[in-house]
């Protein structure tokens, strides 16, 4: 197989206009709306997808407060990523970035910065999260901002958790109504950490940027789970990274296997020299999805383990209950590969009720195909997708009924009527996508695009908040060899 395309006939002009915007150096010339182009036959490629958002994220938090030199190695690139190299630059943490390497010189558990820092991380939700808990570790004031959607998505969990550790934090409204801007005022030392009670809250993410820092409290940190976690797959992922560092984290579980508290003890980490970080899931699920919905087609996933505890690897193997084969790839070791099951089917996947509220990223992939399926598909516990840079569930709903298919909203349910075949192969059907600057909503109705007329994503650009080569990675996917 060829890592850089795929067997098909040739693409029409959407990939044509990507091979153009390549040519002049960027897809900030990509037509917009972007006309997705159809996938001419079967993709039988491979792909290795940018490093992972989550643990980059994650590895970039512990990287900066340890004491020593990392260096992380398949590290994700994008706007998000930068935001917050960025953002602990700003709090004096020594980084020097090149190609897809990232050398952090670790501050040793403070922050070096002696003056108030202002730190505006866009429509970051994990940066800015991640920067409240780490501005407990600073030396004087930081202010955190965003964009206009980050001042209404929720923050008020982190500044009750950072409050209960005795951490001061002004923020725009108070309670619930806590909002962005916000500054944290740190104290002389770092935090003493101790006990917080968490009950149901808006994102897992709050919490995450806590366990993170709490190797440098100085009584580390104890989480009690009042009700059952939101986005425990996340937590779990922190806990993973936590224990990659050579963090003895504890936890606890219920007969169900839900979390019921995870305890971080005083002992910060020191650097790591070689951090190798896997392909990301909820990137590499478009092409996994792509591969499920083209009949003939097999696509490997480079980078990408089969058994990945990534949260989005759910959604991954959503795809094999409705039909795709997933499997360890032969390429090479820590590989998955993707097959649609079927050769001649309109059809391929079925449609089934599934639980994804371990993968709220995948979520919007699965959903988009599911247009596709033979029958209905119910996606249940997509609560925390209303929260996120857009409301996702009301994005999917519209964009679902622009395609033809139906859609429905109920509680925290979306339910997928499948698309008529003949509106699949109308020769003048549009269907307009309003991204609403959301990259996965575009990237998820990409994929359907590739399968369905006439679809139209209005800001492309906006892919670049987590996979800024998508659509040129797009364009070799489908590109006759």
């Amino acid at each position: 197989m060829n890592s850089s395309g795929a067997n098909g006939s040739a693409a029409n002009g959407g990939a044509g206009a990507i091979g153009r915007a390549e040519a002049n150096g960027g897809a900030g010339l990509l037509p917009d709306p972007f006309p997705v182009p159809r996938a001419g036959g079967p993709l039988r490629t491979s792909i290795r997808v940018p490093g992972s958002k989550s643990i980059t994220n994650r590895a970039l938090i512990l990287a900066a407060l340890a004491d020593g030199v990392s260096v992380l190695h398949g590290a994700l690139r994008s706007d998000d990523t930068d935001g917050l190299i960025e953002a602990l630059r700003a709090l004096g943490c020594v980084i020097t970035v090149t190609g897809d390497s990232v050398h952090v010189h670790g501050c040793g558990g403070r922050f070096a910065a002696a003056v108030p820092v202002h730190i505006n991380l866009g429509d970051g939700g994990t940066p800015t999260r991640f920067m409240m808990a780490a501005a407990s570790l600073a030396r004087a004031p930081v202010t955190i901002d965003g964009s206009a959607r980050m001042r209404q998505r929720p923050v008020a969990d982190g500044v009750t958790l950072l409050a209960a550790l005795g951490v001061s934090v002004s923020s725009t409204g108070s309670g619930t109504n806590a909002a962005l801007p916000l500054t944290v005022t740190p104290g002389v030392a770092a935090p003493h950490g101790g006990t917080v009670r968490v009950s149901r809250t808006s994102t897992s993410q709050c919490v995450s940027g806590l366990l993170l820092c709490a190797p440098w409290f100085h009584d580390g940190l104890h989480v009690e789970f009042t009700e059952q976690p939101t986005s425990q797959s996340y937590l779990e992922l922190t806990v993973d990274e936590l224990r990659r560092w050579g963090v003895a984290v504890d936890e606890s579980r219920d007969a169900t296997g839900q979390l019921t508290s995870i305890t971080v003890p005083y002992g910060p980490p020191r650097a790591r020299p070689e951090v190798h970080i896997e392909a990301d899931a909820s990137s590499a699920i478009y092409w996994a999805a792509a591969a499920a919905i083209i009949p003939g087609s097999v696509v490997d996933l480079l980078g990408l383990p089969h058994q990945s505890r990534q949260p989005d690897m759910l959604a991954i193997q959503a795809l094999g209950a409705m039909g795709a084969l997933i499997a360890p790839s032969p390429m090479e070791p820590g590989a998955t590969r993707v097959a649609c099951a079927v050769v001649d089917s309109q059809s391929p996947l079925r449609g089934g009720q599934f639980n994804l509220s371990g993968a709220p990223d995948g979520a919007l992939a699965v959903a988009a195909i599911a247009a596709l399926a033979d029958g209905e598909t119910r996606l249940d516990g997509l609560s925390t997708l209303r929260v996120k840079e857009s409301d996702r569930l009301a994005a999917l709903r519209d964009g679902l009924i622009a395609t033809g298919a139906g859609a429905r909203i109920e509680g925290d349910s979306l339910i997928i009527s499948p698309t008529s075949a003949q509106h699949r192969r109308a020769p003048d059907a549009i269907a307009l996508i309003q991204t609403v600057r959301d990259h996965r909503i575009a990237m998820a109705f990409a994929v359907l695009g590739l399968q369905a007329s006439g679809v139209q994503i209005v800001d492309p650009g906006c892919v670049a908040k987590s996979y800024p080569d998508f659509w040129m990675d797009l364009a070799r996917m489908i590109r006759p060899q």
